[in-house]
C-alpha cells in the first residue's frame, strides 16, 4: 500500500469517528446518555444525620477513631521557614495539640473548662497574662477588641448605660445595660482580690462567655488563642488610660491632641491651661 493510501485511509477513519459527534449536534433524545464508567456516576450519597447500612453502627457520620485528636486544619506539614502561612499553620497546629492549661484555659491547672464557672476560687484562673507582651500585641488586641467587644462594651470599656451627660457604650451596650458591665470596675481591674480581677478570668469569659450562654455568648469560634490574650492586653491598657492624665502624656503628643481638637484648651496638672 503506498503513502497516498495511508493518508485516505487515515482521513476515512477519523471521518467515520467523528460522525455520531456531528450527527447528534443540536438534536435531543430521551434515551439516557452512554455511562463508560457507571460506578463513578452513580455513587452513593448520604445525608448528615442519615442511616446507612454500610456500617454496622448504621451511621453515615463517622465518630473520630478512639484515641485520636486533630493535627491541623490542612493535611501539609509545613517546612522550616518564616512564610507568614507557615506561621499561621503551626499556630493552628499547636493550638489543636494544645496541653498548657495556662496559656490555653486561662487557667492554672488542667481541668474540663465546663466545671470552672463551678468553683469560685480566684487561684483557679491566672494572674498575669502568660505570653509576651509588647506594643503589637495590644494593636492586635484593639483591632480584636473594636470588632468583637466594643459592640457592647463601648470602645473605651465603659460598659452601657446612661447618665447626665446622655447614653454610653456600644450600640447592645446602650440597649442591654443591666447587663454589659464597665472594665472600669474595681472587681475588674488587677488589684481587685476576686477572681474577675485575673487575666485569666477576663480571657476565660472571653472565649466560653458568660455561665455558657447566658448574658454573653463566647467568642472562641472567632478569636484564636493569642488573639484572645491580645485583647486582655489591650483591656489593661484601657483601665490604665482611664484614669490618665494630661501629665501622663508626652510633650510632643500633647500638641498633636491640641491642634486634633481645634485649639481647645486642655487643662494640666497644675490648673493652669496650655
Amino acid at each position: 500500500m503506498t503513502m497516498r493510501s495511508h493518508i485516505r485511509l487515515a482521513v476515512v477513519l477519523a471521518m467515520v469517528a467523528l460522525s455520531p459527534m456531528v450527527a447528534c449536534r443540536g438534536d435531543r433524545s430521551d434515551k439516557p446518555p452512554r455511562q463508560f464508567l457507571p460506578d463513578m456516576d452513580d455513587q452513593q450519597r448520604w445525608n448528615p444525620q442519615s442511616l446507612t447500612k454500610f456500617f454496622p453502627d448504621k451511621r453515615t457520620m463517622r465518630t473520630p477513631v478512639v484515641g485520636t485528636v486533630a493535627f491541623g486544619m490542612r493535611s501539609i506539614v509545613p517546612p522550616e521557614g518564616d512564610e507568614p502561612w507557615k506561621q499561621i499553620v503551626r499556630a493552628q497546629r499547636d493550638d489543636l495539640l494544645r496541653a498548657d492549661p495556662q496559656h490555653y484555659l486561662g487557667l492554672t491547672r488542667q481541668m474540663d473548662p465546663a466545671e470552672a464557672w463551678q468553683i469560685d476560687a480566684p487561684g483557679l484562673f491566672v494572674e498575669t497574662i502568660p505570653i509576651k507582651v509588647d506594643l503589637d500585641l495590644i494593636r492586635r488586641g484593639q483591632e480584636r477588641f473594636n470588632i468583637y467587644c466594643a459592640v457592647c462594651h463601648g470602645y473605651a470599656g465603659e460598659g452601657g448605660g446612661v447618665n447626665e451627660t446622655g447614653m454610653f457604650g456600644g450600640m447592645v451596650g446602650r440597649r442591654w445595660s443591666y447587663a454589659v458591665p464597665s472594665f472600669h470596675d474595681p472587681k475588674y481591674l488587677p488589684t481587685s482580690s476576686e477572681r474577675t480581677g485575673r487575666d485569666g478570668y477576663i480571657f476565660y469569659t472571653a472565649r466560653y462567655g458568660v455561665e455558657f450562654g447566658g448574658k454573653m455568648p463566647g467568642y472562641a469560634h472567632a478569636l484564636s488563642i493569642d488573639d484572645t490574650w491580645a485583647i486582655v492586653a489591650y483591656i489593661r491598657a484601657l483601665q490604665e488610660s482611664w484614669n490618665g492624665t494630661l501629665a501622663d502624656v508626652p510633650e510632643e503628643q500633647r500638641r498633636v491632641l491640641e491642634r486634633q481638637r481645634g485649639g481647645i484648651a486642655l487643662q494640666d496638672t497644675r490648673g493652669g491651661t496650655r
